[in-house]
């Protein structure tokens, strides 16, 4: 494994100063650097480059991207030390990526070469190791991959798994997903075959060398899964994937269950979970399951948020959404006070199918994000709505900022902010980064106090026609975590 080092010319600083602002133009976007001041670092997508904004030295780097190649997914190290990103050729929309590796403040950017990444894992949680699936695949099933990958920042890659020739795919799958172990340990890896005499296993890879895998679950293609959901009276609930969700203190591996030769299901998923190695896997509830939201929120002490979504609502993000608050002592999650009510003003919509106006159902919930302390879980609520042509501009704009005190079972709205979604808290848990329009904003949960830190995330011609551009908004669902990652001091 090589790397191709970036240089000076390539790592461009755009601004520098902590006092400074950035006019946007048709090649940067509109930063306040003043405002970032002492925030730690940002890194985020705009006018199809990665930036990261460093609040410590008042700067603002361009990161580069081969031209014709479209960034994603930036993420920064446990301890912000380091900052990945994937970059695909804009040629494909499903061929494999190019893993990226910058130090925290954007300077040393290098690209991994001969690696072709198939899915980002991320970062360990507690040492400098970033995880990938890799290895192309056009057997069993197709584009995925066959090893899963550790690489250090320098770009050392180690594959800690490899399915082998393609005889083993064939017979055994190719890998589905993998998180990490809570410890950084390991990683948890799930794999499927169609092949009639194969099926789905669960395993824990462990990073040290020479470590072998041991199997959590498996399940052959021919069982049925206990609390998946039929597919009609022609058929049962079998040919198990098990796409990871996460590996939680108190809770163990959760899983989506995607059954009856299904490759992913877009509606309500069942969750299960996996309490210990061996152990009969709990449906906890459903979910959107397809990736492209944060459905599932976990935060210290074995806390765990779900956006639950309704069978009768499925996948339209603005019907049958509920923010619920899970307890890993009995399997079970509830809604939390208020979460399904609307209680601003009405949005108009003409036609409206079916979307209630007052009372319980009148709001989803979603966007679900735990404090520091495991206190307070931020999350965003909306009206339900259904138009015809799916949720618009006005729908994101009613979105408002919500609280919930776990200690007192109180909800409190934000200020008067309108447009939020996906609350992120800072490290210390005194402040709130939040997607707003096409932006990013900063919140101080106690006064509501707002700052404009940046714009545009997507393209204002996909933003401004969102209810009509599904190339952005599957069934109204945006992927915003994909475009800005933040390290709080």
């Amino acid at each position: 494994m090589t790397l191709l080092v970036v240089g000076a010319a390539l790592d461009d600083v755009v601004a520098g100063g902590s006092g400074a602002m950035i006019a946007e133009t048709g090649t940067h976007p509109f930063v306040n650097l003043h405002a970032f001041t002492g925030h730690g670092e940002l890194a985020f997508i705009s006018r199809g480059r990665v930036w990261v904004l460093d609040g410590r030295a008042g700067t603002l780097r361009r990161l580069p991207t081969p031209g014709g190649y479209t960034p994603s997914s930036p993420v920064f190290s446990h301890d912000g030390r380091w900052l990945a990103y994937l970059a695909r050729s804009g040629r494909s929309a499903y061929g494999p990526f190019e893993l990226w590796i910058a130090h925290g403040d954007g300077t040393g950017v290098h690209r991994v070469r001969g690696l072709a990444v198939n899915q980002f894992i991320g970062w360990s949680p507690d040492t400098d190791l970033v995880a990938v699936t890799a290895g192309e695949s056009t057997h069993v099933p197709y584009d995925s991959p066959t090893a899963l990958d550790v690489i250090s920042p320098p770009g050392h890659a180690r594959a800690l798994f490899t399915r082998g020739g393609e005889a083993a795919m064939m017979r055994h799958g190719a890998i589905r997903s993998a998180v990490w172990a809570p410890d950084g340990r390991s990683l948890a890896m799930s794999t499927y075959s169609p092949d009639p005499e194969s099926g789905t296993q669960i395993l824990d890879v462990p990073v040290r060398r020479g470590a072998r895998p041991r199997r959590w679950f498996s399940i052959a293609n021919t069982q049925h899964f206990a609390g998946a959901p039929g597919c009609g009276p022609h058929c049962l609930a079998k040919q198990t994937i098990a796409d990871l969700a996460g590996w939680w203190p108190k809770w163990g591996l959760a899983f989506w269950v995607v059954t009856s030769g299904m490759d992913h299901n877009s509606d309500a998923t069942p969750l299960a979970v996996l309490r210990t190695s061996g152990a009969r896997p709990r449906v906890i509830t459903h979910t959107l399951s397809d990736g492209t939201t944060d459905a599932v929120s976990s935060g210290p002490a074995g806390r765990l948020s779900v956006v639950a979504s309704t069978s009768s609502a499925g996948r339209e993000y603005a019907l049958g959404k509920t923010v619920e608050n899970c307890s890993p002592s009995t399997f079970r999650c509830a809604p939390i006070p208020g979460a399904s009510t609307w209680t601003g003003q009405p949005l108009p919509c003409n036609p409206c199918f079916g979307a209630p106006a007052t009372g319980r159902g009148s709001a989803v919930s979603l966007d679900p994000a735990w404090s520091p302390t495991g206190t307070l879980l931020a999350y965003v609520k909306a009206p339900a709505y259904r138009a015809a042509a799916g949720p618009d501009l006005a729908w994101y704009q009613a979105h408002e900022l919500y609280v919930w005190n776990t200690r007192t079972n109180q909800t409190r709205r934000i200020g008067q902010l309108r447009g939020s979604s996906l609350p992120t808290w800072s490290r210390n848990g005194t402040s709130l980064l939040y997607v707003s329009g096409d932006g990013l904003w900063l919140v101080d949960p106690a006064t509501g106090k707002t700052t404009e830190i940046e714009h545009p995330l997507y393209p204002e011609t996909q933003w401004k026609n969102i209810g009509n551009d599904a190339t952005l908004a599957f069934y109204g669902q945006i992927p915003w975590s994909r475009q800005f990652s933040w390290h709080s001091p």
